[in-house]
């Protein structure tokens, strides 16, 4: 009974609290609609698109003096499901996804490089206590600069973000592989992540 109760539980917990997929021809009605200000279009298309997963919009000065969107995501849970040998590319695949489509999202407003970091909570044993405790941390940051955005739809304006890949699908590697070669990682500690 315990174990049946549990699975409902966390039955509910994984599809309940999902948002509401959305579609391209969503996001494209929303943001063909709100280019004007980015900061509230953002906070308005961001949790749509990422639901729980959403945690901050910034927008600043980067160190060329030009507009610098920064986006950071990440699951509210110290929990993983994936296995260590895939950890690394299961989640620099999915960064891969998030980026085109909160890319596609913003690509009618106008700033110089986006930014976007998964961060999230992990069991942390720190130095003078033994005891693991859950902190939140940035474990991938990468840069993308806003031109080599707009090409990338110019070369896949039938490319759909929203809808999910199928795992080992020639064309989504295939972009995957596209997209990782345009960014800048700007931080990668997945090698200090223990998955037990």
């Amino acid at each position: 009974m315990k174990l049946v109760l549990n699975l409902l539980v966390t039955f509910v917990l994984l599809f309940g609290c999902q948002p509401k997929d959305v579609t391209k021809q969503d996001i494209t009605a929303l943001r063909d609609g709100n280019h004007e200000n980015l900061f509230s279009f953002s906070n308005m298309i961001l949790p749509k698109i990422l639901g729980q997963e959403f945690k901050r919009f910034e927008s600043g000065v980067d160190a060329d003096k030009k507009n610098e969107v920064h986006i950071t995501y990440g699951s509210n849970s110290a929990l993983t499901f994936n296995d260590k040998s895939d950890y690394r590319k299961t989640s620099t695949e999915y960064h891969s996804l998030v980026l085109l489509r909160v890319g596609y999202a913003l690509t009618l407003h106008q700033f110089h490089r986006l930014s976007l970091s998964l961060s999230k909570p992990f069991f942390i044993q720190g130095e003078n206590n033994p005891d693991a405790e859950i902190q939140e941390a940035e474990i991938f940051r990468t840069t993308i600069s806003k031109p080599e955005l707009d090409v990338f739809w110019e070369n896949h304006p039938n490319f759909d973000p929203y809808t999910a890949p199928k795992i080992g699908e020639k064309e989504w590697e295939a972009i995957t592989a596209e997209v990782q070669k345009l960014w800048k990682v700007e931080l990668d500690e997945f090698s200090r992540v223990k998955l037990e």
